[in-house]
C-alpha cells in the first residue's frame, strides 16, 4: 500500500498499536529506531516522525542534517537492512512526516539496533530476552545448529539401550509410520534411518531417546510431586525419576493414575470410568515436553499435582506464531498453525515409534479431550523461558478422598479375599464410594477397619490379583512385550498369562498392537 497522507491520517486516527509508532521529531530517532528493531524481530510494522502520541499530526522540518542522521541510524541495524524511509509534505506547509515501513518474519531475525536486540509487544518496545534471542538465532541457522543433532564423539553403542532401539523400529513399523522395506534387525542401520547416527558419529538425540548412562545429560530426568494444597509447602509425593525419554514417559501415566481420582458415567447399561482430567491430554502434554524442550539448559520436565490443579513445564519457549495467551478452546491457532520443533529429530523419532499422536496436533489434541470432557480450558504461559501448561481439576465435591491411592493404602490387606488392592486396577474397573474417609487428611477416622467397612461393597468384586499386578507392571517396564514372553519371565503357564492379560485387556488397562505373529502388549 502507497504511504500518503490519507493512509498516515487512517492510522492516526486509530492509535498505535504493536504494528505502528508515532515519534514527534527525530529527535527521538533512537527509540524509534530501537522500535523498527522490534517490528523486524516480529511480524512487521510502520513508524512515524511527526506524529503526536495522540495521533495529532504536526510533522517536522527535514533537512540535510536530519537525513545524514537518519543515514547513520540505519547503518547500526545488525544484519544490515535495506530501509527506505519515506517523506510525505504536510499540505499548506514546509514541514513533512518520516515514515519507516518494514515487514516482519524475516529469515535473517534476529536483528540488533546499536548492538542491542529488541522486541515488540502490543505498543510497547524492551530489549528482547536472552533466551528468545538465543532461539532465533538458532532457528536462523537451521538444523545443522539445533542440540539434538549435534555430534556426541564420546558416545559409543554400549551407552544405549539396544532393545529400546528395536522396539522403536517395531513401533514404527506397525504404525505404518515407515515403510515395510525399513526394516532390519541391524541396531546400527535403525539409528541411521532414525537420523541420530551418522558417519561412525552418535548425535545428542541418541543418546537422549536411547541412552542408558546420563553422566553428561542431567536434565533427562522427569520430576514428579503431588503437593497438598494449593502450594509447594508440603509433599505428600516426591519422586524423580532419570531415564531416556521413553523410560520417562513410562512412569508419568502410573504417577497421574496414583494422585488423581476417578469420575464414572453411564453409557447406556454399562458404566465408564474416567480419570477426573483425561489421561490422553496429560501424557501428550509430557510427550510435548520432552520433545520440545530446550535441551541446552540444565532443567528438566516438571510434573506437579495440586488440590485445584495440574502443572506440566519444561524449559523452552513457544514458537513465534503461536502466542500463549491466544490458547483457547476453538482458537484457530489450535488448528492452523504449522509444527516447527526445535529438536525436530527428536521429535521425529517420538512420532515414529507412537509416542506423539499426530505431527504438530499435540496442542489441539490436548484442549480438544479437556473440552469433551467438560473441564475450563487449560492454560499455557511462556515466560522466562518456560513453558507451563495448567489443568484446572474439577470439583469433586462430595468425594473425600484426595486420591486414588488414599484408599488402596487403607485396603491393602483384604480380610475376605486376601487380594492387594491396586491404584491402577482401581482406576480402571471401579470408583470409591463418596463416604471414604481420606486417612491423609483426616487421620484420626482414617483406620483400616473404616475404610474397608465403607468400601468393600464397591471394590471387592472390582479388585485385580496379584499376578495381574505383576503383569501389568511387566508390561509398562517392556513395551511390547508378549504372551509367550511373560509365560517365560513369571513361571506362568500360557493359559494362565492370556486369561490374566483378557481380564486387563477387558478394563481398558492394557492393549493389544501390531500383528498376531510380532504385536505385543502396551499400557493404554
Amino acid at each position: 500500500m502507497s504511504i500518503d497522507l490519507d493512509y498516515i491520517r487512517r492510522l492516526a486516527e486509530n492509535h498505535e498499536g504493536v504494528d505502528v509508532e508515532f515519534k514527534e521529531t527525530t529527535g527521538q530517532l533512537d527509540r524509534g529506531m530501537e522500535t523498527l528493531c522490534g517490528m523486524l524481530n516480529g511480524t512487521g510494522g510502520i513508524v512515524i516522525f511527526g506524529v503526536k502520541n495522540s495521533g495529532k499530526i504536526i510533522g517536522q522540518e527535514v533537512g540535510d542534517k536530519t537525513t545524514r542522521m537518519i543515514g547513520e541510524a540505519l547503518r547500526r541495524f545488525e544484519p544490515s537492512v535495506e530501509i527506505q524511509p519515506k517523506y510525505v509534505k504536510l499540505i499548506d506547509s514546509d514541514k513533512q512526516l518520516i515514515a519507516f515501513e518494514v515487514e516482519g518474519n524475516n529469515p535473517d531475525r534476529p536483528y540488533s539496533y546499536d548492538g542491542r536486540p529488541y522486541q515488540r509487544h502490543d505498543s510497547v518496545t524492551s530489549v528482547m530476552p536472552h533466551d528468545r534471542h538465543s532461539r532465533m538465532i538458532m532457528h536462523r541457522g537451521g538444523l545443522k545448529y539445533n542440540w539434538d543433532t549435534l555430534p556426541n564423539e564420546n558416545l559409543k553403542f554400549e551407552d544405549l539401550d539396544e532393545s529400546r532401539i528395536h522396539w522403536a523400529m517395531r513401533q514404527a513399523l506397525e504404525l505404518g509410520r515407515l515403510k515395510d522395506g525399513a526394516y532390519t534387525r541391524d541396531p546400527i542401520a535403525i539409528l541411521e534411518k532414525f537420523k541420530v547416527l551418522k558417519n561412525g558419529v552418535y548425535s545428542n538425540a541418541a543418546a537422549v531417546l536411547f541412552g542408558k548412562d546420563f553422566f553428561y545429560y542431567h536434565n533427562c530426568i522427569i520430576r514428579l510431586a503431588r503437593f497438598r494444597g494449593k502450594d509447594k509447602r508440603e509433599f505428600i509425593d516426591n519422586q524423580q525419576i532419570e531415564g531416556n525419554i521413553f523410560d520417562l514417559l513410562n512412569e508419568v501415566t502410573p504417577f497421574f493414575l496414583k494422585h488423581l481420582s476417578v469420575t464414572s458415567r453411564m453409557e447406556g447399561m454399562y458404566r465408564k470410568d474416567e480419570l477426573e482430567v483425561p489421561i490422553t491430554a496429560l501424557r501428550e502434554c509430557c510427550a510435548n515436553a520432552l520433545a520440545h524442550m530446550d535441551w541446552r539448559k540444565t532443567a528438566s520436565v516438571g510434573v506437579a499435582i495440586y488440590d485445584d490443579r495440574i502443572e506440566i513445564e519444561n524449559a523452552g519457549m513457544l514458537p513465534e506464531e503461536i502466542p500463549a495467551a491466544q490458547l483457547t478452546y476453538d482458537s484457530h491457532i489450535l488448528v492452523s498453525h504449522t509444527s516447527e520443533p526445535p529438536n525436530e529429530t527428536i521429535a521425529r523419532v517420538m512420532y515414529y515409534s507412537g509416542v506423539i499422536e499426530h505431527w504438530g496436533r499435540g496442542l489441539l489434541m490436548i484442549f480438544e479431550d479437556c473440552k469433551r470432557a467438560g473441564l475450563k480450558q487449560p492454560m499455557v504461559t511462556d515466560e522466562k523461558g518456560v513453558v507451563r501448561v495448567t489443568f484446572m481439576r474439577p470439583d469433586l465435591s462430595g468425594r473425600k478422598n484426595d486420591t486414588i491411592n488414599d484408599t488402596i493404602n487403607d485396603t491393602i490387606n483384604d480380610p475376605i479375599n486376601g487380594t492387594i488392592s491396586d491404584p491402577i486396577n482401581d482406576l480402571k474397573s471401579s470408583t470409591i464410594d463418596d463416604s471414604v474417609t481420606d486417612p491423609i487428611n483426616d487421620p484420626i477416622n482414617g483406620t483400616i477397619n473404616d475404610t474397608i467397612n465403607d468400601t468393600i461393597n464397591d471394590t471387592i468384586n472390582d479388585t485385580i490379583n496379584k499376578n495381574e499386578k505383576m503383569i501389568y507392571d511387566r508390561i509398562v517396564s517392556s513395551p511390547g512385550i508378549s504372551a509367550v514372553a511373560l509365560a517365560d519371565e513369571l513361571g506362568k503357564s500360557i493359559i494362565t498369562i492370556k486369561r490374566s492379560l483378557k481380564h486387563l485387556v477387558d478394563l481398558s488397562i492394557i492393549e493389544y498392537r501390531g500383528s498376531k505373529k510380532t504385536g505385543g502388549y502396551y499400557s493404554r
